[in-house]
């Protein structure tokens, strides 16, 4: 007689047996899979590295506020305001072109310009800056450009000239007369105009720049470096007092009539060609 239950106990331990080897070989497999998988990871990173070295990092400018000050520093006093700044990039021979510039003076920094005269446009395009009223005269200014024909480096001084487009309050506008003249001789009359800079600045002025290019082969110019010396301080004006004429002059920039501790912040915002934008702060010393 058969034992039918024995028989199917033992059957029954076969199958759980089997169930058990399958379910083990199904663990070994996912064990080895993870175990793989930061080999493969790595082997992937190792494969995609020269890619991600051969991506070159790019280019940035630089700009670095030099000098900034007040000429004389008399708190309340009428003043001529300076500055110089330097201007790079990371890794190309000349920085992209400047598009627009931002400067901004410290808080409290006003204007009083009665007395100035003002300067056509169309007179400076046509004869120059002997066209414009002396005492339409803002400032002076200049540094070094650059720019490359045929790989190679070409570097050119220029001169700026500032005069006053209009001198109304809450209107100021400037006009500005770019000269180059060695190696090649270039004009560029552009405009800009007074504004007020974001806490913790005040007044300052903004400027688009055009963009130079000297020679048709010839890259578009860059700045590497500029000086500016702005103010209308003591031009002589006359008036009517009293029904007499009487000798005064323009105050211009006036100074704020107390300085912050730290000294008063000042900056220049450059914008460029390539879309890129550079904040160039500076504290100017208290008197």
């Amino acid at each position: 007689m058969v034992d039918n239950a024995g028989a199917g106990a033992r059957s029954a331990r076969r199958m759980g047996m089997a169930r058990m080897s399958v379910w083990r070989s199904r663990v070994i497999v996912a064990l080895d899979r993870a175990r793989a998988a930061p080999v493969w990871a790595g082997v992937a990173l190792a494969c995609a590295a020269p890619l991600l070295a051969a991506s070159p990092a790019r280019a940035e400018e630089t700009v670095r506020i030099t000098e900034a000050g007040f000429s004389p520093d008399v708190l309340g006093a009428p003043t001529n305001a300076f500055g110089s700044a330097t201007i790079g990039s990371t890794d190309l021979p000349v920085p992209s072109p400047i598009t627009h510039v931002d400067v901004y003076g410290p808080a409290g920094l006003t204007l009083d310009l009665e007395g100035s005269g003002t300067c056509k446009q169309e007179r400076l395009e046509q004869i120059g800056p002997k066209a414009c009223p002396a005492d339409s005269r803002a400032g002076t200014g200049g540094g070094e450009g650059a720019y490359e024909i045929a790989h190679e480096l070409i570097k050119e001084q220029y001169t700026l000239e500032f005069f006053l487009a209009d001198n109304r309050p809450g209107q100021v506008s400037l006009l500005i007369f770019l000269k180059g003249s060695s190696p090649v001789s270039i004009e560029i009359v552009f405009g800009g105009t007074v504004i007020t800079g974001p806490p913790p600045y005040g007044l300052g002025f903004s400027v688009d720049v055009p963009l130079i290019k000297v020679l048709p082969e010839a890259s578009d110019a860059s700045a590497t470096t500029a000086f500016l010396r702005l103010g209308a301080k003591d031009a002589p004006y006359y008036k009517l007092v009293h029904g007499k004429k009487e000798l005064f002059h323009v105050k211009g920039i006036v100074l704020p009539k107390r300085c912050p501790r730290g000294g008063w912040p000042v900056a220049s915002r450059f914008s460029f060609e390539d879309g890129s934008t550079v904040l160039a702060k500076r504290t100017i010393p208290c008197p």
